[in-house]
């Protein structure tokens, strides 16, 4: 029992793994809509408004992709499953 133990990781460093995976998340995210953004600011003017619409509902659908796992952390505490004891 004590050798399982010593394998595993320890508290802080699932903490720190999981920090660090949520703030990378994060940055990504708040990229990924700064891109959306621009891509639907820049296209604004130059495409027919279904057109615009299509554009904009796919970037908002990348955006969306990056945001649900921050989501799941915060409303159901579900890890990405690397981040789960076993994994880091």
């Amino acid at each position: 029992m004590t050798r399982l133990r010593e394998l595993a990781p320890t508290r802080a460093q699932r903490i720190a793994a999981r920090i660090a995976w949520a703030e990378a998340t994060a940055e990504a995210w708040f990229q990924a809509a700064q891109d959306m953004d621009r891509r639907c600011g820049e296209a604004v003017d130059r495409m027919s408004e279904e057109e615009f619409e299509r554009l904009c509902d796919e970037e908002q659908a990348k955006v969306d992709a990056i945001l649900a796992p921050l989501i799941a952390v915060k409303e159901r505490d579900a890890w990405p499953r690397e981040l789960y004891w076993g994994g880091i």
